[in-house]
This record gives structure tokens, sequence and C-alpha cells, in this order.
């Protein structure tokens, strides 16, 4: 770093050994299944000069069982580590916990974007409170009133609609929300449960769209077609 100037470098991960056409501030990839290039990725990040190594965590993304081969890496770099988790589990499997925690304790801070996972950080994975730190999603800026909203839908006129967005996967429990629609429904007929986003690509790869095909055998055993909107 030099004054206000920041200079980035990207490492993206290829999955299945797959490439891709990456923008220039990519320099190097990382085959997801292969533990050799994570430990010769730990090797030129120690000798890039790079001041710290900026982490984004999601599982899926790491090869190995819950993408225990990330830990290949971080064992072997000697920069600070500021990892960001996206997905902490409330009931994780022993393999999310174990891989987790170990990810956290060769971290030098932790950022997570929301309050309610520092509570699982500190009493599921035994994570220190003091490092962690909160940084909410941010939003792009823009100006307003340079930009008209757009409409809602025609379908959702008159309805109090719940929305759910993001990457769908059995992760978020979809199930949940639209097995306790039909009470919900009885006080508030007027209710549209929205879902809006596509499967994640690496449940794709694995079961296909078998979770959102679950999901639509629940929506019709309860009866709530008309309750529940995919985007």
């Amino acid at each position: 770093m030099n004054g206000s100037a920041v200079e980035v470098e990207v490492i993206a991960m290829n999955d299945n050994g797959n490439s891709y056409s990456y923008p220039p501030i990519v320099s190097h990839t990382i085959s997801d299944s292969d533990p050799g290039a994570y430990i010769e990725m730990a090797g030129y990040i120690n000798r890039s000069g790079a001041d710290v190594l900026l982490l984004q965590h999601e599982y899926g993304i790491f090869g190995g069982e819950s993408g225990v081969l990330l830990l290949h890496l971080l064992r072997r770099v000697s920069i600070p580590v500021v990892v960001t988790f996206h997905t902490v589990f409330q009931q994780p499997g022993f393999h999310q916990k174990e891989v987790l925690k170990k990810v956290a304790g060769l971290a030098t801070r932790i950022v997570i974007m929301n309050g309610l996972a520092i509570g699982f950080l500190t009493d599921i994975y035994g994570v220190p409170a003091e490092k962690i730190v909160r940084i909410p999603h941010g939003v792009p800026d823009f100006e307003s009133s340079r930009h008209r909203l757009m409409p809602a839908p025609p379908e959702w006129k008159g309805r109090t609609v719940i929305l759910t967005f993001g990457l769908i996967g059995r992760s978020k429990g979809l199930e949940t929300v639209i097995r306790a629609l039909p009470k919900v429904v009885e006080r508030h007929p007027e209710i549209l449960y929205v879902v809006l986003g596509k499967t994640h690509p690496n449940v794709v790869r694995y079961s296909g769209e078998e979770y959102r095909e679950y999901l639509q055998q629940i929506i019709g055993k309860l009866g709530l077609g008309r309750y529940v909107m995919f985007i």
C-alpha cells in the first residue's frame, strides 16, 4: 500500500478442472480439487509482497470434505489473513464445524455480515469474540433521484409479500417457511411468498434441481400454489 493507493490481486478458484475467462484483475487460479495447487499458491502469496490475504469463505468453493483442502494454503501463508464467512451454520455437520473452526483459528481477523452469526461463531465454534468484526452487506452507491423505481409485478398487487433472495440450496431452509405458510394464510389470505434466485451452481452440479423440485412438491401437497412464487 502507498498512501491511499491499494493494489489488489485476485486469485480465483476453478472447479472440476474447468477454466474460465476472467477479467485482468485475476492473476492466478487454483484448481479446487488439487492439494498441491493450494500449497503452491501459498508459496506464491508469501513471495508476492502482499500485506494481507483477504479470503472469501463459502462451503462448496474449496475442494475436499467441507472445503478442507483450503487448510493446505492457510497453514503455509506468512501474512495476516482476514476471512469473510458467508455461511455460518447453526447446526453444522461434523466436517463443516471442524473445518470452519480450523479456518477461524488460522485467521487474523474474521468478518461476518449479520449479528446472528457472531453468536454462532462464539457459542458453537468457539471463536473469540474479539476476533470478529461485523460489516453489513453493502449496496451500490447511486443517486435515487435519477432512477425510477420499477413497478411491482401485477401478481403482487394487493398482496403482502415475503421475499427470500439469493442463491438457493438446502442450507437456506426454505421448506421451513413453506410449511409454516398454511397457518399464516389462515390469518393473512393476501400473503405471497416470493423466492427470487437461481439454484446455487454447486448444488446444480451435484444434484441438479432436486431441491427446487422438492420445494415444489411440498407446495403442491399443501395447496399453496397461489401463495408461493419462484422467480
